[in-house]
């Protein structure tokens, strides 16, 4: 019985582990101690490139996660850094989609969404998603047409491994991204340097971004 009883205890604590483990996976890519300074940073990177796109009478829409079900406060450090950038500026959030997502799955926006928002967004609206980029299927993407929208988005953990952005920046489906450079060390991602864990991506460098990370030890070409 007792012998049952620790295998149960054991058994438990492996399944927590590996429970808390997907959760900071899902978190972002922030780590497990997070410090506030670097996803604030972050936030203010995408209000300053988000300013740079939106046009007179432009609206401004930021996809976040909710955090009320399931508490993330790197998320609400980011949305904190994008809204005081913003505020330094006169401007403002027009629209902010909150999605409730499950805390064991990696983030992304549902595709079915992000299509709708770009497709009833005007020519110098911004769009913000701090979930990553719009990952459309071909149909998704020829039923658009041609993309009215600046659309920017916030990459965080693995990323540039899971999808090849060159192709969305070539489609107008990308203008901007914050995103993780591959493998930082330690050191950097405790540092809260923005510049030692996170680069803008654009149409100017991405292509030799993502040339960079496919040829980083640990990385894969996706």
């Amino acid at each position: 019985m007792r012998e049952h009883k620790a295998i149960q205890a054991i058994a438990a604590l492996v399944t927590a582990g590996a429970v808390a483990s997907m959760i900071i996976i899902g978190h972002g890519g922030f780590g497990a101690s997070l410090n506030p300074a670097l996803p604030r940073a972050a936030g203010a990177a995408l209000a300053r490139q988000a300013l740079s796109c939106l046009k007179p009478g432009g609206q401004i829409m930021v996809i976040t996660r909710d955090t009320d079900a399931f508490q993330n406060p790197a998320s609400d450090f980011l949305l904190a850094g994008f809204e005081r950038e913003l505020r330094q500026a006169h401007a403002g959030i027009n629209t902010l989609q909150r999605l409730q997502t499950d805390p064991l799955r990696l983030v992304e926006v549902p595709s079915g969404d992000f299509q709708n928002w770009i497709h009833h967004a005007a020519a110098g609206d911004v769009i913000v998603s701090f979930m990553g980029p719009p990952l459309l299927t071909p149909e998704q993407r020829r039923q658009l047409g041609e993309i009215q929208p600046a659309v920017m988005a916030f990459c965080p953990g693995n990323w540039p491994e899971r999808v090849d952005l060159r192709p969305l920046f070539a489609a107008g489906l990308l203008r901007a991204a914050v995103v993780a450079r591959p493998n930082p060390t330690r050191a950097a991602s405790n540092s809260g340097q923005f510049d030692q864990n996170f680069t803008v991506v654009t149409q100017a460098n991405v292509d030799d971004f993502m040339a960079a990370a496919e040829k980083t030890p640990g990385s894969q070409s996706p």
